[in-house]
């Protein structure tokens, strides 16, 4: 059996004929599609979810949840929107206490700082990313999501709500419960401030 060569994905065509033609079961198409998605899908999950032993397993539920849904995607909005729906969903899964305890991957070096950082430095950036994630621990599932989404990702109140088949006021009450939640250690706000 031979293995298919890789698609170029500037002679793919335009992101709605890869769909169409993924849709009717192209594979090259559907790995472009994947190409194009995985680094957002893997900055979201990594934003929502921090330092993980189970990440790669958890982009693959993206993907083939994806192939799964892809035939129902009405393309009524941008795939990397809907992309986007099924990376919360896998997320919001993975945060339900007993898979997100379980898996809990411990920080590494690498994590914090690059390596042209010096020790000292590297070790004040480690422990402001321990900080910040255990914080983000103690929110729910839900305003997690929208706060992460918002402060680390930079998306709009109204791109959350469409990402999380949420309501655009339910998501800014989120962001605003969590950053109020956030914001009550001293220490988090001191280092949320620094931002």
């Amino acid at each position: 059996m031979s293995v298919p060569a890789p698609v170029s994905l500037a002679l793919a065509g335009s992101e709605a004929d890869l769909v169409r033609r993924a849709k009717a079961g192209d594979g090259p198409a559907l790995r472009a599609l994947a190409e194009r998605e995985l680094p957002r899908v893997e900055r979201l999950l990594g934003r929502i979810l921090g330092p993980r032993r189970d990440f790669e397993d958890l982009v693959q539920s993206v993907f083939l949840e994806l192939c799964r849904a892809l035939p129902a995607f009405r393309e009524e909005s941008r795939f990397s929107t809907f992309v986007g729906g099924i990376t919360v969903r896998v997320a919001r899964r993975a945060l339900r206490p007993s898979a997100f305890d379980a898996r809990r991957a411990p920080l590494s070096d690498e994590d914090a700082a690059s390596p042209e950082v010096g020790p000292e430095a590297r070790v004040a950036a480690q422990e402001r990313f321990r900080l910040l994630h255990a914080a983000l621990d103690r929110l729910t599932p839900k305003k997690r999501v929208a706060f992460t989404l918002w402060a680390l990702d930079g998306m709009s109140p109204e791109e959350i709500a469409e990402l999380t088949e949420a309501p655009v006021h339910t998501v800014r009450s989120r962001i605003h419960a969590a950053r109020h939640e956030l914001m009550a250690s001293p220490r988090v706000r001191a280092l949320l401030e620094d931002r």
